[in-house]
Formats: C-alpha cells, sequence, structure tokens
C-alpha cells in the first residue's frame, strides 16, 4: 500500500528548514511591503461584479480558511523527496514575486465591508489586522492552496487521500469569499498563477517524483 505520511529525517528536516524560511522571509516582505505601498497608492482597482456584493459573510468559513497553514505542515510529512521539498519552496517563492508585481503595479479595492463578526471577534480582528484589503488579485491564498495540495498529490497514488485534497482544495476556494477576503477574479487569477508556477517552476525541481502517469503531468 502507499504510504502517504511519513516522518522527516534529519536531511528531509534540513531541507524543510532552509527553503521553508527563505518561503516565509520572501512572502512576508513581499506581502507586506505591497500591503503597506497599496494604502498611499493614489489608483487601486475595483475588479468584481456588483452582485457579488450580495455573497453572504459565512463566519464559521474563517476555520477552512486558516487551514492553509495546516496544509503547510501536513506538507512537510507527505513529501519525501529533498528536491521535491525545494521545488515546492522555491515555487511558493515565485508566486510571492510574480503576485508582488501585481500587487504594486495593480493594487485592488475590496469591495465588502469588513465588519464584526458575533462570536468571531478576535479571530476577525486579527485577520483585518494583518492583511489589508489590497492584495487581492491572483489570490495567494489560492496559489499557495493550490501549489501545497497538486504538490502532495503527486507524492501519493492512494486515491482517498487526492480526494481529500480535492474537498480541502474547494472548501478553502469558497472560504476566501465566503470570510470577505477575496472576490471571483482573485480566485481565477489565483489558479492561473498556480498553474504557470506548478508547471515552470515546480515540477522542475524534482522530475523523477513526478510521474509520467501523473494527472498533473499529461495535463496541468
Amino acid at each position: 500500500m502507499d504510504k502517504i505520511f511519513s516522518i522527516p529525517d534529519t536531511k528531509r528536516l534540513k531541507y524543510i528548514a532552509i527553503y521553508g524560511i527563505v518561503a516565509t522571509v520572501a512572502f512576508t516582505v513581499i506581502y507586506g511591503f505591497c500591503n503597506s505601498m497599496a494604502t498611499t497608492a493614489v489608483t487601486r482597482y475595483s475588479l468584481y461584479t456588483d452582485w457579488e456584493l450580495d455573497i453572504p459573510l459565512i463566519p464559521w468559513m474563517i476555520y477552512p480558511y486558516l487551514s492553509l497553514n495546516l496544509l503547510f505542515l501536513i506538507s512537510a510529512f507527505v513529501i519525501k523527496d529533498v528536491s521535491a521539498i525545494k521545488g515546492y519552496c522555491l515555487g511558493i517563492v515565485a508566486g510571492a514575486l510574480a503576485a508582488g508585481v501585481i500587487f504594486y503595479f495593480f493594487p485592488g479595492n475590496l469591495g465588502f465591508v469588513r465588519q464584526e463578526v458575533p462570536g468571531y471577534e478576535s479571530i476577525y480582528r486579527a485577520m483585518f489586522e494583518i492583511d489589508q484589503p489590497h492584495n487581492l488579485f491572483p489570490s495567494l491564498h489560492i496559489t499557495y492552496s493550490s501549489i501545497s495540495i497538486w504538490t502532495m498529490i503527486e507524492q501519493t497514488r492512494n486515491k482517498v487521500f487526492h480526494f481529500i485534497l480535492w474537498l480541502w482544495l474547494i472548501l478553502i476556494s469558497m472560504s476566501v469569499v465566503f470570510v470577505h477576503q477575496h472576490h471571483l477574479f482573485d480566485i481565477v487569477s489565483g489558479y492561473i498563477l498556480a498553474i504557470i508556477v506548478f508547471k515552470l517552476v515546480v515540477t522542475r525541481y524534482h522530475p523523477t517524483v513526478f510521474k509520467p502517469h501523473s494527472f498533473f503531468s499529461k495535463n496541468l
């Protein structure tokens, strides 16, 4: 039976630490800088339709939204090849760099009005303080979750695990709208960026892991 999870050995832990730190620093610096610049931008872009503003806020969807962090943790136990770890983390860096250019030149406006959410005040307040409503398109939440899930899918042939990961991706994709953090264009552009980065960066660093029979190798 295909083994899904394994405890990282010393070599894997080293790669996870080094490249994980690089990816984290790249995201923090680029995302934070672009958010800061957008707050003073003269022109910001509103890429959403009026009917989208009628989409309700579903408070509990904050949990699948925040589960992106759990994906990062789980990936450490699923991605077994050290070169795959490198490719995955560099994909995260590439995604941040590409999105950062767009964030800088095309800062966005969030159409939803941010509000207090009864019963979830502290968690939503913390999210609002960290994430200013300008780094909208492409949604890095979508890009990162897609890259994480697609990489883990390529690490195992377990169909049940694949199914769970696909459902997880769908749930995260829904959550970014239902917590009023993103619009539909942000989701679509986030997927497009994920596909480009996955094909051009992630798979390039570990071709032996991505088998010829793979759905992603053939179709993505």
